[in-house]
């Protein structure tokens, strides 16, 4: 290595070294200011999902605890107990398994003026009673936040501070389950978000954080941030260690007021590859700048040697006459004395032709220096002139380019904002679509479970309650045989005949929550029934028309079109005072349509035709279940409604 350095020039090995060094340089600052700073922009990307994602978990466990707060504040049963305390209502409801199977911790009653109904709050991992500070067991006072309702339909959700940390809270104001006044009272429940709950949505949601009480001076002592940093411009702070990033968030209670601050953290993976990379990158160009410097070593003595083997062939030839020149020159071989005058003298004649060719090289040169200094002159007005000329084209030029460039620009934004619309619009139908099947199935299963239910509550009735009704009657008819008391007699008539009509209700109860005849003899006969049913109590003529209806349609489906064409009739009965009405069942592919007539007033609010409750309930579970409705009426007209619903098919029947 030593003798090729000695071979080559200095200046071209410090040249190959440097090339190496700008270039191990490059790409250092190239990682380091456009690489580096893309994944941190990711990373930050990155730990603002995780905390939207944990937030986001948050507001599901808010929305469910709100929805079942809902539920029971909205219920005849709470309605009715807030008012007669009635005791069933605790036996059968408000049992400590309710609260242990909701995952809820807290279920309080309030009157109007703030006192309690009924509470309770339990622990759930010990299954003992707790008590909370924040929740009198003497009430709290009317004008307190979370019993101010001035509508039936507001509530009170969102974040509480306990002494038990931090809780979910929902309320809801007590009416009747139509959603009717006057409001009574206030339901609230409550979550606590244990370690253990908190440590559930860690796992559910795959985010590493923690929430600090804004209370805890020491606690916020340790957090490496500025607190008075956030604001409506910066509701996120992060901060960057070498191994991760930790992000802070304000969290406000139902009132709005900040009452922690929610930590989370993240690994920083991609800042701790590019650092492997930015190693591997310097030690890569060490390596390659030292082969690269061998192989130019090697390549330049190749050369050398190449470019002076001839002269030294020429010379070992002309020397191999003198024997003691070979021995004392070993690398010259012999050159004789007469060769070299020889070379010596043609040496002369040469530079003598070349001085001689030089003379008359530079007169031609100072001629021609003339003629070109004027050629000069002309060329350099020439280029003036075409210099200006380019200078505006040059200029006319760069205008259009900016034109260009800016209109490139404004279609290249427009382009990526479509681009994104587009995405967004399509992740949003996917996820639209997804919810709308696990809707629907959400309904079949409902619609089953509620045919199962009524079916096993028709049942109990008629085996139970209408057994023992039949006794009852058996044994006041016998009696009314052994007295010879005309008075009690007649009393006891009266007991048989209320007796008599009781049984006839419940028989009637049994039919209306589900019909034999639909089990047994099917759709048609059902309707046929129902059709003499309502000429029996309300004197309107029904026509009844149904098709043939395939054999895999579930028992529940056709119990859902029963008491679908029952409720629309029971609205012709109420709301139109028609004397006559059709309704017709037919198979259209894969969907059953029902179509329901009458000649009545018809609808004047045409506007908002599903306004009725009875609509209502109907359009929802057509919906629900992927049909259509369409009302076809006007102002004594009568009224056509067509039902389009989809074939829920039996499983067992799919499978064949």
């Amino acid at each position: 290595m030593s003798s090729f350095i000695k071979i080559i020039p200095g200046r071209v090995v410090l040249s190959l070294l440097l090339l190496v060094l700008i270039y191990s340089v490059a790409n250092y600052f190239m990682i380091k200011w456009i690489v580096t700073p893309k994944h941190a922009q990711v990373e930050r990307a990155l730990i603002n999902k995780e905390m939207a994602r944990f937030v986001e978990a948050l507001l599901r466990e808010t929305e469910v605890l709100a929805n079942v707060a809902h539920d029971w504040a909205a219920w005849d049963d709470t309605y009715k107990f807030i008012k007669d305390r009635n005791p069933e209502y605790i036996t059968s409801n408000l049992l400590d398994s309710t609260l242990i199977d909701s995952g809820f911790n807290v279920l309080f009653i309030f009157r109007l003026d703030g006192s309690l109904a009924w509470s309770r709050a339990l622990d759930l991992e010990t299954r003992q009673p707790i008590q909370l500070e924040e929740l009198p067991p003497t009430g709290l006072p009317p004008t307190h936040p979370l019993l101010r309702h001035k509508e039936v339909n507001s509530a009170v959700i969102g974040l509480q501070k306990t002494t038990r940390g931090v809780m979910l809270i929902a309320s809801h104001p007590i009416v009747s389950s139509e959603n009717m006044g006057p409001i009574v009272g206030t339901l609230m429940f409550g979550r606590l978000l244990t370690e253990r709950v908190i440590t559930k949505l860690r796992e559910q949601t795959k985010v590493n954080c923690r929430f600090i009480n804004l209370d805890d001076q020491k606690s916020l002592a340790k957090i490496p941030i500025d607190l008075s940093a956030f604001g409506p411009q910066n509701p996120f702070i992060l901060h960057y260690k070498a191994s991760d990033i930790a992000a802070y968030s304000l969290l406000a209670d139902y009132l709005g007021s900040p009452q922690w601050l929610l930590e989370v953290h993240t690994d920083r993976l991609l800042t701790s590859h590019t650092r492997d990379i930015l190693n591997y990158v310097l030690i890569s160009n060490s390596i390659i700048g030292f082969f690269t410097l061998l192989l130019f070593l090697l390549l330049y003595k190749m050369k050398i040697r190449t470019a002076t083997s001839t002269f030294r062939g020429l010379i070992d030839k002309s020397m191999l006459k003198n024997p003691k020149e070979r021995r004392k020159y070993p690398m010259l071989q012999s050159f004789s004395t007469d060769e070299f005058s020889k070379l010596g003298h043609d040496l002369r004649s040469m530079i003598a032709g070349f001085e001689q060719t030089e003379k008359h090289q530079k007169n031609l040169i100072t001629q021609q220096a003339a003629s070109r200094r004027q050629l000069n002159t002309i060329l350099v007005r020439e280029i003036k002139a075409r210099l200006k000329i380019e200078g505006n084209l040059h200029k006319v030029q760069e205008d259009l380019e900016k034109q260009v460039n800016k209109r490139t620009k404004e279609l290249l934004e427009t382009n990526s904002a479509l681009k994104d619309e587009i995405e967004v619009r399509k992740k949003n139908e996917i996820e639209l679509k997804q919810h709308r099947r696990r809707l629907r199935a959400l309904s079949s299963e409902l619609m089953e479970m509620e045919d199962r239910e009524r079916r096993q509550l028709a049942s109990d009735l008629h085996d139970q309650i209408g057994q023992s009704l039949s006794v009852v009657k058996m044994y006041v008819d016998a009696l009314i045989f052994s007295l010879a008391d005309e008075t009690n007699r007649e009393k006891l008539q009266q007991i048989a005949s209320i007796v008599d009509q009781t049984v006839q209700d419940v028989r009637t109860l049994t039919f209306e929550l589900s019909p034999p005849v639909l089990y047994e003899l099917g759709l048609e006969a059902a309707l046929e029934w129902l059709a003499e049913e309502f000429q029996k109590k309300y004197g309107l003529g029904i026509f009844v028309e149904c098709g043939v209806i395939p054999k895999s349609a579930t028992a529940a489906f056709l119990a859902l079109i029963f008491r679908t064409i029952r409720e629309l009739l029971i609205n012709v009965v109420r709301h139109a005072e028609a004397d006559s009405s059709e309704v017709r069942v037919s198979c259209e592919g894969k969907d059953i349509q029902v179509t329901v007539t009458d000649n009545g007033l018809g609808m004047s609010d045409l506007e908002n035709p599903s306004s009725g409750f009875g609509l209502f309930s109907i359009r929802e579970r057509t919906m629900n279940i992927g049909g259509r409705i369409v009302i076809d009426s006007g102002k004594g007209k009568g009224t056509t409604i067509t039902l389009t619903l989809p074939i829920q098919e039996d499983r067992s029947e799919k499978g064949k």
